[in-house]
């Protein structure tokens, strides 16, 4: 069986921005900026119209800065960018246009995040945090005492109702450990290192990755938080 870090490398070379994109064909555009700015106005839910005059993509429209650009370099991606690298190149900018075999082909917003092929990428990156950590830490993951005294005794109460409720199901204590508990015995036991708020944004991250009804981005400044999870979960994995 594969581990986690192999198939987060199996998810990065498979599954890339053409995958989640937007196609041209689908996109809501203007042939002209007077038809874009009125589509921005009946489409609430689109902060930028692109402009496609004869079907090709050359400029769009920016409903909050009310202004109107032609498509230039930096405003494109290969269709063959990596899922997990697209958090980098949305921490600078909202959106990007989608260049495959020299044509402008799609669009992807920050908000294509939330895409199922994201969170599964995510997912598999906390996963292996997880795995790693525990790994590292060893068997004092599963010392109720130990737990207790690092998470609280409200804490470790609870982990233990869990083991309990599981009867023989049950494996270990430290399989009931979610990610925000794994990382505070991490660093407890001095195998890694982070501040509180990295724990909380791998601890939100994880949830939003695990839950159908639970976004990785819920706004824009949730994009540089989900950028610091991606580079913190590397380095611990040693840049898988």
């Amino acid at each position: 069986m594969p581990t986690h870090e192999e198939t987060l490398k199996r998810l990065a070379a498979t599954f890339t921005a053409k995958d989640i994109m937007t196609p041209r064909s689908a996109l809501i555009c203007g042939n002209d900026e007077p038809e874009a700015i009125r589509a921005s106005s009946e489409h609430a839910d689109f902060d930028v119209i692109p402009i496609m005059p004869g079907g090709e993509l050359t400029g769009y429209f920016e409903r909050d800065s009310q202004r109107t650009s032609s498509i230039v370099v930096n405003d494109l991606i290969s269709d063959g960018t990596s899922l997990i690298d697209l958090v980098d190149i949305f921490e600078h900018r909202k959106f990007s246009f989608v260049l495959s075999h020299q044509y402008v082909n799609g669009y992807v917003h920050y908000s294509d995040l939330n895409h199922q092929l994201v969170k599964l990428t995510f997912y598999v990156l906390l996963e292996a945090v997880q795995k790693h950590a525990l790994r590292l830490i060893g068997p004092r993951a599963n010392d109720k005492n130990y737990l207790a005294r690092v998470l609280g005794e409200s804490r470790a109460e609870q982990i233990e109702n869990y083991y309990n409720d599981a009867g023989q199901a049950g494996r270990t204590l430290s399989n009931y450990l979610n990610i925000s508990d794994i990382l505070k015995l991490a660093i407890r036991e001095g195998v890694t290192e982070f501040d509180g708020t990295i724990v909380k944004s791998m601890k939100k991250a994880r949830d939003g990755a695990a839950h159908v009804l639970e976004n990785l981005v819920s706004s824009y400044g949730d994009v540089n938080n989900l950028a610091q999870v991606k580079r913190e979960g590397l380095r611990i994995l040693g840049g898988v």
